[in-house]
């Protein structure tokens, strides 16, 4: 048994797909929360939070004066607003995580790229024998590719003129990197931005963070909604009495990614 089919039979729960993974629901929806793409990831940790699922959430925020991104304890709804938004960039949050079991947390909430939930679904395996009583919930944001700042900055200023650090929201949308300054929007390709990927992305074949508890992303989705995929009872638990304004997912686009991105970890090989 390969240790995917190992955390899969642990921590997850539904009939398993070739391209998706394990699951039990699928579908698109937007909350009532203002956020990225339908405020869903926002609506399920101040869920979480409130239903005491767990008691602090380790999110990725972007700092105050550059387009960079910082690791972030949210133990309280004020918390969860200031870390609304997407990046793109990868930081590591797995030191934090561990700093928290350290420090006494038992259950955690942890949002993160599908490289990480699976680093952090071998990391709760260990936790199992020494820390039995941990709780970690793992919410994975589709993820095709995370950039490297600076070289993102550079690559953006070529191509659009503009100057990232200034953007008051970024976000992907139809394979078009969007940037919103100052009620202006400067668009970009994403392939054209292929200078500015970290090397390690070239080798996944994860798109929808198929070890999560819930993956939550755009694609598959109409504009303002979220695609979420449900993998496990406590994915299950934060969804309870949640209200979602929900349409219709094309599985097929999402599929494609997913193929897509398992044909390029191959090709490197």
């Amino acid at each position: 048994m390969t240790d995917k089919s190992q955390i899969e039979q642990l921590f997850l729960s539904g009939s398993r797909d070739e391209n998706l993974g394990v699951y039990s629901e699928l579908f698109s929806a937007k909350s009532g929360v203002e956020g990225q793409a339908g405020g869903v990831v926002t609506a399920l940790l101040l869920s979480g939070l409130k239903k005491s699922v767990f008691d602090a959430a380790i999110v990725v925020c972007r700092k105050r004066d550059r387009y960079l991104a910082e690791v972030v304890v949210a133990e309280n709804a004020e918390a969860v607003w200031a870390a609304r938004g997407a990046l793109f960039l990868k930081v590591n949050v797995l030191y934090k995580l561990k700093e928290l079991v350290v420090a006494g947390k038992k259950r955690i909430a942890l949002v993160c790229l599908p490289c990480q939930v699976q680093a952090a679904r071998k990391l709760q395996q260990a936790l199992r024998r020494s820390n039995p009583d941990v709780e970690i919930t793992l919410i994975g944001l589709f993820c095709f590719e995370a950039f490297t700042p600076e070289k993102l900055k550079t690559e953006v200023q070529k191509l659009t003129g503009e100057d990232i650090d200034r953007a008051e929201k970024v976000h992907i949308r139809k394979g078009q990197l969007v940037i919103q300054i100052k009620g202006k929007t400067y668009t970009c390709k994403v392939a054209a931005l292929n200078n500015a990927v970290l090397e390690a992305c070239r080798r996944c074949d994860d798109f929808t963070a198929a070890l999560a508890d819930v993956s939550v992303g755009s694609v598959g989705s109409p504009t303002g909604y979220s695609t979420v995929i449900v993998r496990s009872e406590v994915g299950q638990r934060m969804l309870q009495g949640l209200r979602f304004e929900k349409a219709e997912t094309e599985k097929t686009e999402l599929i494609k990614l997913c193929q897509l991105k398992r044909a390029r970890k191959n090709f490197q090989k």
